[in-house]
């Protein structure tokens, strides 16, 4: 991933994920103190997530990296706190020499790892499941992974033919289905077909191809697993996914669940297949104040009713006021002001 994409405040889906993500962290410290961590992601040239993590968790090991050297002397510029490690690396670097990274980055004394591996590219997918496969082998119990990956089904083939006229559905479904199997290759579902290659079915697939490699670097036999806490699709442009979990013991999968209450969370998940869709609209300060008020007291059809207008984008405004029960405390708040 190149840390100079589209900027962080025309991103309202990533910023909610985001902070999906710190609010897990929080439950999980419930498992394991994460304070002593090292925390290892791309962070693009803002380090927003950096900046956080430390001060939400109190994380001061800290490393950023990307194999744009510009990008990295922004990041350098951008530090939360001096001990933030700053490093033009490659994500297949980091994870082949992940205990050079970690000395480099001074925390090779850390309790653990929280890693986010922050993808862009759809035609690398296959080189990404592997990459998240090596770096399993390399942890250790307890340690947090978090990967996004582009999962929008257009990128694999948009649907045009030759002299500019569309396939039909079924064909282009086919001809998708064509590709992410050649890309992917092994950690292909086996019951997975063209009928999965839409934009509810294509996250799901790429999710169950992550829980193919992961059983494939911690198999059954062995004594840690790889559990999946959070699974989400997002778009910001084009469909991500974001799969975040632990490397855990087996014998102890249902204490850690129990502790940090995940069942009880809106997001939390227990099986591959249980993408949750994140949709975040924009929405007006009036509109906001309005949903915020009546959330709390009301069914989603009648405050769609009071609301008076659809939200666009062919959204279920009703449905989406259900979704955005479980998120709205991370809703950002995005104002515009001259310095």
């Amino acid at each position: 991933m190149k840390g100079d994409a589209l900027p962080y405040h025309l991103r309202p889906h990533k910023a909610v994920d985001r902070r999906l993500f710190l609010d897990l962290l929080a439950r999980y410290e419930r498992w394991r103190p994460l304070v002593d961590f090292a925390y290892v992601s791309m962070g693009a040239y803002p380090l927003e997530d950096h900046k956080q993590v430390h001060r939400h968790l109190g994380i001061g090991r800290l490393i950023s990296f990307d194999s744009d050297k510009n990008i990295v002397a922004r990041q350098t510029f951008n530090r939360p706190v001096g001990s933030c490690a700053c490093l033009c690396r490659k994500s297949a670097e980091v994870v082949d020499e992940f205990d050079d990274v970690l000395r480099e980055g001074n925390a090779e004394d850390a309790a653990g790892v929280i890693v986010w591996l922050d993808y862009t590219a759809p035609r690398d997918i296959g080189k990404q499941i592997r990459e998240f496969q090596t770096l399993l082998n390399k942890l250790q119990d307890s340690d947090v992974v978090r990967v996004t990956v582009n999962a929008n089904p257009a990128s694999l083939f948009d649907g045009k033919k030759g002299d500019g006229s569309h396939y039909d559905g079924k064909e282009m479904r086919e001809r998708r289905f064509e590709v992410i199997e050649k890309r992917i290759e092994e950690y292909l579902p086996s019951d997975a077909g063209a009928d999965d290659m839409d934009k509810d079915g294509y996250p799901v697939l790429l999710s169950r191809a992550f829980g193919r490699a992961a059983t494939q670097a911690l198999p059954l036999t062995g004594k840690r697993t790889f559990v999946p806490l959070s699974l989400v699709r997002y778009a910001d442009g084009q469909q991500m996914l974001s799969i975040t979990g632990a490397v855990v013991e087996r014998n102890r999968v249902g204490e850690m669940r129990e502790a940090i209450g995940i069942e009880r969370w809106p997001y939390g998940v227990s099986d591959w297949g249980d993408v949750r869709r994140l949709a975040v609209p924009d929405l007006t300060l009036r509109e906001r104040l309005f949903l915020e008020q009546k959330i709390a007291e009301s069914e989603p059809e009648k405050i769609a009713a009071d609301l008076g207008f659809e939200l666009g984008n062919g959204m279920n405004t009703s449905q989406f006021i259900q979704d955005y029960r479980n998120f709205y405390r991370f809703y950002p708040s995005l104002l515009a002001a001259e310095v």
